[in-house]
């Protein structure tokens, strides 16, 4: 029957440390440190996507209002610039 037991004192001793792990100061402040940096990074994240999606939708915007130069058009180069 002792084999069976639920409360073996090895179960016992992982349980306490567990336990004891919770209120572990060095345990407290890595769970701290843990969510303050998902917090800045969500929020990092949120603000990239935000641009990005502002960013394409005036690229959509841009391309829709811009109007193409004639295909036969010459393109100057710097020797045919007027000095002044």
């Amino acid at each position: 029957m002792l084999a069976t037991s639920s409360m073996s004192p090895a179960n016992t001793s992982v349980h306490q440390q567990q336990h004891v792990g919770e209120s572990d100061p060095f345990v407290v402040y890595a769970r701290s440190l843990h969510n303050y940096t998902l917090r800045l990074w969500t929020e990092s994240r949120r603000i990239a996507e935000e641009k990005a999606r502002v960013k394409a939708a005036a690229t959509a915007a841009n391309g829709r209002n811009q109007v193409d130069p004639p295909p036969h058009a010459p393109k100057r180069t710097a020797d045919e610039n007027p000095k002044a």
